[in-house]
């Protein structure tokens, strides 16, 4: 069984911000797992990979990151993609004091990877591993040049107007379950400002020209019909990955939310699989 629990924890710049925890019943967890959402997402999100690697014996970390979930301050807006890499490591420092001498690892879905890898990038020796679900690294939804420079524009100026996303909860996941329960979800919030989304879309540039520069062991799991991400381009990113000990599974069919989709026991078994690897007995 999984203990849930509801914490706080502080941000880079003193913001306490909420993140839902799920722990082994006897609190002695094998492992620790920082959990990053993606966009228009939150903490509460990541239940279904939190229960499960809780039951065996992994505690499980999801922070609502700046902007998202039961945030106070301005939804869907950061000035710099930067201020979740540190939140990151405030989160990885605060995890690591709670839970000493305990093997910790990173894992980032869909805009959650792009802000997991750039952790990385700077703190290479601050986890033991790192696990990507369809990573945001490649967009499929071209900004074009026009549209681009509008947004430059906006964001220079630092115009607190949203964007639009135009997001449809079926391009996420094939189950319509899950699909209307995001779309009746108070702490969803789907739009940015155009801050937001210049710095985003720089990030996840950054992101995937940065692969070479990860050594760590990676697992990269990659929905086969992602309506979001482009996975010829996140297989790309994989293979250029500078790790030796990386791990590779494309399923094929399912949609972008992994953990969501109807095959989701497949997908965390093959988690729990590469962490059993790398794991004290």
């Amino acid at each position: 069984m999984a203990k849930y629990e509801e914490s706080k924890y502080v941000g880079y710049d003193g913001t306490r911000m909420f993140m839902a925890n799920w722990l082994p019943d006897n609190m002695r967890p094998r492992a620790l797992l920082v959990a990053i959402h993606g966009l228009g997402s939150h903490g509460g999100d990541l239940s279904t990979i939190g229960e499960y690697l809780a039951e065996r014996g992994i505690a499980v970390f999801a922070p609502d990151m700046r902007g998202f979930g039961h945030y106070s301050g301005l939804k869907g807006h950061v000035m710099k993609f930067d201020e979740y890499v540190e939140d990151i490591q405030n989160i990885m420092m605060q995890v690591r004091d709670r839970f000493l001498n305990k093997l910790a690892f990173l894992f980032g879905s869909s805009l959650g990877g792009v802000n997991a890898i750039r952790y990385v990038i700077r703190y290479p020796r601050e986890i033991d591993g790192l696990v990507l679900h369809s990573p945001g690294v490649s967009p499929i939804r071209h900004v074009g040049r026009g549209e681009y420079m509008m947004g430059y524009v906006l964001s220079l100026l630092n115009v607190k107007k949203y964007v639009d996303s135009e997001f449809d909860y079926n391009d996420a996941t094939r189950s319509p379950d899950v699909a209307e329960r995001h779309s009746k979800d108070p702490l969803r919030f789907e739009c940015v400002t155009p801050r937001f989304a210049i710095e985003g879309l720089r990030a996840a540039r950054e992101a995937f020209e940065s692969a070479e520069l990860i050594q760590m062991p990676v697992l990269l799991q990659q929905a086969g019909d992602d309506k979001l991400v482009d996975p010829t381009a996140v297989k790309q990113f994989f293979e250029r990955l500078g790790s030796p000990n990386k791990t590779w599974h494309l399923y094929e069919g399912l949609y972008h939310e992994l953990h969501e989709e109807p095959e989701r026991e497949q997908v965390l078994k093959d988690l729990m699989d590469w962490f059993e690897k790398r794991l004290p007995t």
